[in-house]
């Protein structure tokens, strides 16, 4: 009777060893699987982080360029707000620095369009208006580019 007593305790261990171990594979093949998941998340946050930087860096070197006009700096940053759009945030912090980029954006914009529809300004002054708000942006695009 001892003998059969500890067959059906051996028995019982291997079974619950075996239980275990099934277990702890499929809770490994699940964790492996949120991994990827993350991984693939990841992955697709950076080629949207760097598309955003590529934008900026193309609004830039337009900036850079004497010659571009009031609706394009309004289309480059039009651009550079919808990449700013795509991005996905992690936690609140950032959340306000994606909802304070796009007030930026939309401040510069309503700049613009003021600036394009006011027709009482002489020529002069809405040329210095315009070079200083090229400035303005070129600054806040190079600060973006820093953070």
């Amino acid at each position: 009777m001892d003998t059969r007593f500890f067959l059906v305790a051996v028995c019982s261990c291997v079974v619950i060893c075996g239980c275990t171990l099934a277990k702890l594979q499929q809770e490994s093949g699940a964790m492996e699987t949120r991994i990827d998941q993350k991984e693939q998340d990841l992955k697709q946050l950076e080629n949207r982080q760097t598309v955003l930087l590529s934008e900026r860096k193309i609004l830039l070197s337009e900036l850079d360029n004497k010659q571009v006009t009031l609706n394009e700096l309004y289309s480059g940053l039009d651009r550079l707000r919808i990449e700013n759009a795509r991005l996905k945030v992690d936690n609140e912090r950032q959340q306000k620095e994606k909802q304070r980029a796009e007030a930026d954006i939309q401040k510069f914009q309503a700049e613009i369009s003021r600036l394009n529809s006011d027709d009482r300004l002489p020529d002069k002054v809405k040329r210095e208006r315009i070079e200083s708000l090229k400035k303005q942006i070129k600054n806040y695009l190079e600060l973006m580019l820093t953070q």
